[in-house]
């Protein structure tokens, strides 16, 4: 997917449409040559039974594969809220720390969550946000370190401790959860497959040897419509179906001062 990842998603949609109606042209055309050398006229067996069933094999793999994509992205969903609860959490629970190490957790939490919102609306820093990320999780772990050296070792202490931690064990869950896309093989099934169709649907429309255009464009555009939900869906932070950040974003301006 990493060719169709490098195109705006208009330029996929318009891509795909124009592939499908050539498709259906090409279907066509060797529907007029086959009957040029036919002694039987009209519609064959082929274009009426098979092409009924590719498009239902078709309906069956669409719906299987939005089933994948929408699953995923509820998934992205879900570990932006936790990350926000984790977070919040750690925040609240770094007053029970001594002032300098109170301000520079909360500081580098602060980063952490601007950081983590950045990335999401600009997906070409995602490295630098990784690598950042880590460098965040490191400090922090640091002052917890520093914390138990200096003898305190409270149960409070172990809460805020844990808190750090879930932190850290929820950047890894995102990262895994962000990197889930439509396995390569489903997609490539899903576009000959399609192609297959158009070829079908445009031999069997030259059984009376004449174009219904404004129907076939039709098909067209609203096949497409369905095929750039998927493709959308699978992008985690591209396109017009993102990630809301909203629970970031909302920690953001409670852990803000002012």
């Amino acid at each position: 997917m990493s060719l169709v990842d490098s195109l705006p998603i208009w330029a996929v949609y318009v891509g795909l449409v124009v592939v499908m109606l050539l498709s259906a042209e090409a279907g066509f055309r060797a529907g007029i040559w086959l009957q040029d050398r036919s002694d039987e006229s009209g519609e064959s067996k082929m274009t009426g039974a098979v092409v009924g069933g590719m498009l239902g094999l078709m309906a069956f793999m669409m719906a299987f594969t939005i089933g994948i994509v929408i699953n995923q992205q509820g998934e992205r969903r879900t570990m932006v809220v936790e990350e926000a609860n984790a977070i919040g959490t750690a925040w609240l629970r770094a007053d029970f720390l001594e002032e300098s190490d109170r301000s520079a957790a909360k500081s580098l939490l602060k980063e952490y969550t601007e950081i983590r919102i950045a990335t999401a609306e600009d997906s070409s820093i995602y490295d630098a946000m990784v690598t950042r990320s880590e460098e965040i999780h490191n400090e922090l772990w640091a002052i917890m370190e520093d914390n138990v050296r200096r003898g305190n070792e409270s149960d409070i202490a172990g809460l805020t401790i844990l808190s750090i931690n879930d932190v850290i064990d929820v950047h890894s869950e995102r990262l895994f959860v962000a990197n889930l896309r439509l396995p390569r093989v489903l997609g490539i099934l899903l576009f000959l497959a399609t192609i297959l169709s158009f070829l079908l649907v445009g031999a069997a429309s030259s059984a009376d040897r004449k174009r219904d255009t404004s129907a076939m464009v039709l098909f067209a555009l609203v096949f497409s419509a369905v095929l750039i939900v998927i493709i959308d869906l699978d992008r985690p932070q591209e396109g017009l179906l993102t990630v809301p950040q909203t629970a970031m974003t909302d920690l953001l301006r409670q852990i803000t001062p002012g």
